[in-house]
């Protein structure tokens, strides 16, 4: 089991000071988080995951970012790495027990994608 996550604890400061110190969206300046990036040191196996809930969908200029950065990682990976990608799961609503779930668009039981997660 990993580590328990700090829920409730996440300081929204540096947030509110990235929307206004830096410059905005006008000037082609775009700012996105990555929701997880999984990766196992003793496999050497690594991949992104983009979460998404109440059936939500990546926006466009993001996709297009998230494309890129898969490429760009795919190019560059030390070889005796194994980078497993970029992924995308959607919640129909917030969880496995409220309705279903989707592995880059294919819907997929708790069980599978905790294989797919696992890298096996």
């Amino acid at each position: 089991m990993t580590r328990s996550e700090l829920i409730g604890k996440r300081d929204l400061f540096f947030s509110g000071w990235i929307r206004e110190a830096l410059p905005d969206s006008s000037t082609g300046y775009m700012v996105t988080d990555l929701d997880f990036l999984l990766y196992n040191y003793k496999t050497k196996k690594i991949m992104f995951i983009e979460v998404k809930t109440r059936n939500s969908d990546v926006k466009t200029w993001q996709k297009m970012l998230f494309k890129n950065i898969n490429n760009w990682v795919k190019k560059g990976i030390d070889e005796d790495w194994t980078y497993c990608g970029y992924h995308l799961i959607q919640f129909e609503n917030t969880n496995f027990e409220d309705g279903k779930v989707y592995f880059d668009y294919n819907e997929v039981s708790e069980k599978k994608l905790q294989e797919l997660l696992s890298f096996k």
